[in-house]
């Protein structure tokens, strides 16, 4: 079934508009898009959504702007090239239903002019992020709606108009509960010829525009009233423009790793392979552990495992095909598929904390449970800190989640979380700078969160590097509203496990569950990240090594002038603010809400501290 609006402007319907589209309206109108892009497109690309027959398109590309024009009407479009062409300026086009998929090119600005509201809300909504999308950072929406109030001060069931021999008659209807407008356009040409077109309009309040513009992820710059700039809108006011900005977006971090080749005879300090040998003993145990125990339990249960095939119990002798690390990797807990009932005594005790399986939930990674927590902070608006790992906030602002800029350590953070009322909130602990906020801020905060219904996430990926007394995963027994996230992957150096954790306050594990895949942590590397867990303070030895290489890093790094941000001294890396000297490659820190970084991680081997001192020439 086609949409009303695929047929709705036709011939019969530009015969009527072209007596209210006057030269004079179009120039007005022009004017104030032109004057609000040249004041706020960071470019001159700029898409016309619903472009018609080129009354706005042609004069923008006349005026300097890349126009692509866009429509579900190829007669309408059809007219708009011809218009561009007597016009002498170039001009593109693109056939197509904006409320489908519809092919946008990136652009630095769209603008779209009494084409809103055609659809269903969740329609208008896609459309928002559809064009989101195709603009780059920075980039403009100017968009026009017809304010239900001003249409209803006017509104008429019924009106009739009559030009050059055409008779065009209007019935029309207004629904409240829906908010529609539906009515039929009657055409009758001058040789008794008769078109009927139906229409079908959502109509908004300019509040209801602009809490989809925010829920769309957009910063609205400002509203003005019939097309003039800086009036306020009125409760009489027919049409409402909206000047939308899309902020800057994050990308996933996984994406930098592949932007930097270091140069031969680089040492690359972007990160710490040398960690390992540190961590080498506890690993190889963990896995030796879990296929003993596998195993054992094979040759004490008879190997029993489900057919795939045929959903029958067969038996193995031990020892056999069925032994081992064969057992643990068939296992699918579908009696615990969040992972909370295997993994909640090991966090228990190696936290030292009281801590139950409803508040446990495991993932692939922290990097897993951050997208599911993503969905919990949209509707709203995210707080994280200047230095965030940027995944969360990235797949929150894709969702249309406001970021704002977050400091943990200032005196009024939890009064900012009072005003702000945020959905959720990002602390890392430690951050890029190597800092670990003491406890009882990290309490403070949570409190505040919890006092405005938000959640505070505390990402604690790094905070293994100092060991599980400084965590602040006890909290979570004490406070509403907090999730701790901790991985094997820093320090342990097994991120290939993909095995997580979110240790959260009591009934919101029950929140992350209904956004959080099940059985996202397979059952072997579970099964092995728990027995390193179960070792206790397995990465002693490595925070002695970075203790003791850590001062000869930033001696060296000094000497050559390089200002020094030393952080945490458990944590083995530094940061500058300053270019890396030549023959030394850090890995790049583009935060959303701070100066770029450069991370240095400090080298630990033999060899690689060799190779250091031969760069700052010692």
């Amino acid at each position: 079934m086609s949409r009303w609006y695929t047929g709705y402007f036709s011939p019969d319907f530009w015969s009527l508009v072209r007596h209210e589209y006057t030269a004079a309206r179009t120039a007005g109108e022009v004017a104030y898009l032109v004057k609000t892009l040249e004041e706020h497109a960071p470019g001159r690309r700029v898409l016309d959504l619903g472009c018609g027959l080129g009354r706005h398109a042609v004069p923008l590309a006349e005026h300097g702007f890349e126009v692509v024009g866009v429509d579900v009407s190829r007669w309408a479009l059809d007219r708009a090239e011809e218009a561009a062409r007597r016009a002498g300026v170039p001009l593109s086009v693109v056939c197509a239903d904006l409320l489908e998929r519809a092919p946008l090119p990136e652009a630095d600005a769209a603008v779209c002019l009494q084409s809103f509201g055609w659809g269903e809300d969740e329609e208008q909504r896609r459309l928002l992020r559809r064009v989101r999308d195709r603009l780059v950072p920075g980039g403009l929406l100017i968009l026009d709606h017809s304010s239900v109030t001003g249409i209803l001060a006017r509104y008429r069931a019924s009106d009739r108009f009559e030009a050059e021999g055409t008779v065009y008659e209007f019935a029309r209807s207004y629904d409240a509960m829906s908010g529609r407008s539906r009515g039929e356009l009657r055409v009758t040409r001058p040789d008794g010829a008769v078109a009927r077109l139906r229409d079908d309009l959502r109509l908004y309040q300019p509040p209801e525009v602009a809490a989809m513009l925010r829920d769309s992820g957009y910063e609205i710059v400002r509203a003005d009233a019939d097309f003039a700039a800086g009036s306020p809108v009125q409760v009489d006011t027919r049409y409402v423009q909206f000047v939308a900005r899309v902020p800057r977006r994050p990308e996933p971090a996984v994406l930098d790793y592949a932007r930097a080749t270091p140069a031969p005879g680089t040492l690359d300090l972007r990160w710490a392979p040398d960690e390992v040998e540190y961590a080498r003993d506890a690993i190889e145990a963990a896995w030796a552990e879990a296929h003993a125990s596998a195993s054992a339990d094979g040759a004490a249960n008879g190997a029993h495992h489900r057919n795939g095939t045929r959903g029958e119990y067969r038996a193995e002798a031990a020892g056999g095909p069925g032994a081992g690390f064969g057992e643990v990797a068939r296992g699918l807990a579908v009696d615990d598929p969040y992972g909370g009932g295997r993994a909640a005594p090991v966090l228990a005790r190696h936290f030292g904390a009281d801590i139950t399986p409803d508040r446990v939930v495991a993932g692939a990674g922290t990097t897993g449970l951050l997208h599911a927590l993503s969905l919990l902070a949209a509707p709203g608006t995210l707080l994280c800190t200047p230095y965030a790992h940027p995944d969360l906030p990235a797949w929150a602002s894709a969702l249309g989640v406001a970021l704002r800029p977050f400091d943990p350590s200032a005196d009024d953070a939890p009064e900012l979380i009072a005003r702000t009322r945020p959905s959720l909130v990002l602390v890392e602990r430690p951050g890029v700078l190597g800092v670990l906020p003491p406890l009882d801020r990290i309490r403070a905060l949570a409190e505040a969160a919890a006092a405005v219904g938000a959640l505070l996430v505390v990402d604690e990926a790094g905070a293994t590097y100092a060991g599980p007394q400084a965590s602040a995963v006890p909290l979570t027994s004490r406070v509403d509203g907090l999730v701790v996230l901790r991985s094997v992957s820093k320090g342990y150096c097994c991120g290939g496990l993909r095995t997580g954790f979110a240790i959260t306050s009591a009934g919101v594990g029950a929140d992350l569950r209904r956004v959080a895949p099940p059985l996202a942590a397979s059952a072997l590397p579970m099964e092995v990240a728990l027995r390193l867990l179960d070792r206790g303070d397995a990465l002693a030895p490595l925070r002695a090594a970075v203790a003791e290489a850590k001062p000869e890093l930033i001696d060296g790094l000094r000497s050559l002038g390089v200002t020094v941000e030393p952080g945490h001294p458990a944590l083995p890396w530094v940061t500058t603010s300053r270019p890396c000297p030549p023959g030394i490659l850090g890995k790049p820190v583009r935060p959303l809400f701070a100066a770029p970084l450069t991370r240095i991680s400090v080298p630990l081997s033999r060899a690689r501290r060799d190779a250091f001192r031969a760069v700052v020439g010692r």
